[in-house]
């Protein structure tokens, strides 16, 4: 080729891309313009970024859903669904759906899946299979015990480090010492041995602010397949970072890998925790680094949304804060509760199971778009939707509906969940229980573990502390991307006097 025939070349090249790319946006206005929606969404992607990374994603589309109706359109390929039952439909065992694409941005090794970011069903089912007994508890010693540890770590924390008195004013960012709680917890369920945040009292290798300036991102890089394709080529290795390096999230993964180390090879170590169960039941070693990865990310991060936004919730709420204060010290009294309390003990607590599932349907942890995709055309709200057509959920629209949960369902009231008929609490909770996909094939593998966690915490705090936040005017920094980055919870802690 001559080189006075090079421009020529580009602008022929550079007319072809732009080709292609008015020809499928214009097919995806096409296929999506009968579905209700923001107006550029049925032509760019740019509204659901935008939202994605704006801190409020949950907001936006419950108000898209307020606004379009239970079915809204939120970019060419996608809509988004606040209806709970046309949801459960769409997640049921026997259902057309599958997972598309976008989970394969919860890779956190690029090149490698997990049981959360494979497509493939039938991998996904083999993996969860393998992963049950261990989540479950029923492979992991003193499973109980070692989330108790923790919730021990947590309260010593406070009484040593952050207890005010009449005489001394310590302030706490309680949001922060919950988050060191459940990377403890998990991490010692995950591979026998704590990470150590609660004893270290900070962000070890600044893990915690790398995850909440990476995921985010990874988590938006999902909606744009493309991108994601480009830097999960493996052809591109050489020019991405060794995910290993990575300050923070590295350092977490070395760690991960290195436990897994020691259960593999000629000398194995044998321990009954989570990962020896992995092991038990037939999980490769590289498959192990996946899982347990994924433990630590994603089991620590919505336990902590949980426990911080319903602790938020208690403390903002008088009413709420005496009357559950007042059932665990007639439990104390009574003999009903041990120290610490055991998770059966919890589950007989009427009020504590209402204030959990209220704090769970009001601020719900998990908010990311969790699409759901079908091969053929499908009806969903009464409205069609193309084959190939990515649909997300908007928990914060049907976790509060005023047909389901009442005319103040914006409201914290746990009282909503006592005194009521079996099928209405049936109904809610059912509703609620979304949260952790129960009832489908994609149910949360770490429910178990989250549940003893939220039955043990409340407790063993409530019971020795009194929590009053320094400025109810700006409790928190709350952040929501997909997921829930939360700081800046700053309380005052003292010890409560039971004279």
């Amino acid at each position: 080729m001559l080189p006075h025939e090079l421009p020529s070349v580009a602008l022929i090249g550079l007319g072809l891309a732009i080709s292609y790319l008015i020809i499928t946006r214009v097919q995806g206005f096409l296929r999506s313009r009968h579905i209700p929606g923001p107006f550029w969404t049925a032509w760019t992607d740019l509204w659901v970024i935008r939202a994605q990374l704006s801190g409020r994603f949950c907001f936006i589309l419950q108000d898209a859903n307020k606004k379009y109706g239970p079915i809204a359109r939120i970019a060419p390929n996608w809509v988004v669904c606040g209806d709970a039952a046309e949801l459960r439909r769409i997640w049921g065992v026997r259902s057309a759906f599958k997972r598309p694409f976008w989970y394969r941005s919860f890779r956190f090794d690029p090149y490698k899946d997990n049981a959360f970011s494979t497509t493939d069903d039938q991998i996904h089912e083999a993996l969860r299979a393998k992963l049950m007994p261990g989540y479950g508890g029923k492979d992991v010693d003193n499973l109980h015990q070692l989330i108790d540890r923790q919730v021990a770590g947590l309260v010593s924390l406070l009484e040593n480090k952050y207890l005010s008195s009449e005489g001394e004013f310590k302030p706490v960012d309680l949001a922060r010492k919950v988050q060191y709680f459940t990377l403890d917890v998990i991490s010692a369920l995950a591979f026998g041995k704590e990470l150590g945040y609660l004893e270290a009292d900070k962000d070890l290798h600044s893990y915690i602010a790398t995850t909440e300036s990476t995921l985010p991102i990874m988590l938006t890089i999902g909606f744009l397949p493309w991108l994601l394709r480009v830097i999960q080529s493996p052809r591109l290795k050489a020019f991405m970072p060794d995910i290993d390096k990575v300050v923070g999230i590295g350092t977490v993964i070395k760690t991960a890998h290195q436990a897994v180390a020691e259960r593999y090879g000629e000398k194995p170590v044998i321990k009954r925790d989570m990962l020896g169960s992995f092991v038990a039941h037939g999980l490769t070693r590289e498959e192990a680094e996946g899982e347990t990865v994924v433990q630590i990310i994603a089991g620590s991060d919505t336990s902590a949304t949980a426990i911080r936004s319903t602790l938020l919730f208690i403390i903002t709420n008088p009413l709420v804060y005496r009357r559950l204060q007042a059932e665990i010290d007639t439990g104390i009294q009574e003999g009903r509760i041990s120290s610490p309390i055991t998770d059966a003990e919890a589950r007989e607590l009427p009020y504590l199971q209402a204030v959990i599932r209220e704090g769970l349907r009001l601020w719900p942890p998990a908010t990311a778009a969790l699409p759901k995709v079908s091969d053929q055309d499908q009806v969903v709200c009464g409205v069609h939707i193309p084959a190939g057509t990515n649909i997300a959920w908007a928990p914060f629209t049907f976790l509060r509906n005023k047909e389901t949960f009442g005319e103040d369902a914006d409201v914290f009231r746990p009282e909503r969940w006592l005194n009521i008929d079996v099928d209405r609490y049936r109904t809610m909770d059912q509703t609620v229980m979304m949260e952790f996909a129960s009832g489908s094939r994609w149910e949360c593998l770490g429910k178990t573990v989250a549940q003893i966690e939220l039955n043990k915490t409340y407790v063993e705090l409530l019971r020795r502390f009194d929590i009053a936040l320094l400025d109810p005017t700006n409790p928190w920094t709350s952040f929501n991307a997909a997921v829930f980055i939360q700081s800046d919870m700053n309380v005052k802690v003292t010890k409560r006097d039971l004279a």
